[in-house]
C-alpha cells in the first residue's frame, strides 16, 4: 500500500505524501482495534461446553455510544483539517516564478511554450515532448486545452491538473530533485490517451539555461 506513493519531487510533493502517511496511519490504528475488537469479542463470547443459558442481553450502553460516535467524528474532523492545510500549501502560489511554462493539451500531444523566450516544445505519440526546467526554483505551470478535457500528470509530483477548454489552471512547483521525470495525461481523452507522454528533466540552473539558448537557436533556425 505505501508503494502507491512514490518518493516526492518536490515541496507539494512531501506535503501530499505526508498526508498520505497520516491518513495511512490513521485507518492502520482504526484497522488494529476493530479487528483486535472483533477477535476479543469472539473468544470471550464464545459458547463454551455446558452453556445452556443464553447471555445477559444489552439494549443499550449511553457512554459506549457516545465514545464510539466521538471518536470517529474526531478522526474525521482532524483529517478533513490536514487535507485543507495541504491542499492550501499546493495550492498557493509563488509571487515571483522563475520560470513560466505555458502548457497547451491536445488529442494527444502536449506543447510547451516557455514565457518570455522564443522556446516552443511539441511532442505526439511518436515523439513525445522532452522539456528542461531549473531544480529549486519556483515554477509556473498555466494549463490549458485545446479541444477535450486532458490531465497534466507528473507521477512524482504527487499533484495533478487537469486542462479544461477556455479555461486556465494552474500549478506552482518546486522541483529539488535532479532527474528525470515521467509525465502523462491522466484523463481518458480519446483512442490514444494512453500515448500522450511527456517527459521533464530537472537540472541545475546554469545547464537550464544552457538549454534555454540552444533551444532558442534551434527554433530561430526553424523560424518558429
Amino acid at each position: 500500500m505505501a508503494a502507491c506513493a512514490p518518493d516526492p519531487a518536490g515541496d507539494q510533493g512531501a506535503a501530499v505524501k505526508d498526508l498520505y502517511e497520516v491518513f495511512f496511519y490513521v485507518a492502520a490504528g482504526v484497522f488494529a482495534v476493530v479487528a483486535g475488537l472483533i477477535g476479543w469479542s469472539i473468544l470471550r463470547f464464545r459458547k463454551k461446553p455446558g452453556d445452556t443459558e443464553e447471555p445477559v442481553q444489552t439494549k443499550h450502553n449511553l457512554a459506549l455510544e457516545i465514545t464510539w460516535f466521538a471518536i470517529p467524528t474526531v478522526i474525521v474532523v482532524a483529517l478533513f483539517v490536514l487535507s485543507a492545510g495541504t491542499l492550501g500549501d499546493v495550492n498557493d502560489e509563488h509571487p515571483d516564478p522563475t520560470v513560466t511554462v505555458r502548457v497547451e493539451a491536445f488529442q494527444w500531444g502536449w506543447r510547451f511554450t516557455y514565457e518570455g523566450e522564443a522556446v516552443v516544445v511539441e511532442g505526439l505519440p511518436e515523439d513525445p515532448a522532452r522539456i528542461v526546467l531549473p531544480v529549486d526554483e519556483p515554477l509556473r505551470f498555466d494549463l490549458l486545452s485545446a479541444d477535450v478535457v486532458h490531465s497534466f500528470y507528473v507521477p512524482r509530483f504527487l499533484v495533478k491538473r487537469d486542462t479544461i477548454p477556455g479555461e486556465t489552471n494552474r500549478l506552482d512547483y518546486v522541483i529539488r530533485e535532479e532527474g528525470t521525470y515521467d509525465g502523462e495525461c491522466a484523463e481518458f481523452c480519446g483512442v490514444l490517451h494512453d500515448q500522450m507522454l511527456f517527459t521533464l528533466e530537472a537540472v541545475p540552473a546554469d545547464e537550464f539555461e544552457q538549454w534555454l539558448a540552444e533551444q532558442r537557436t534551434e527554433n530561430e533556425d526553424a523560424g518558429i
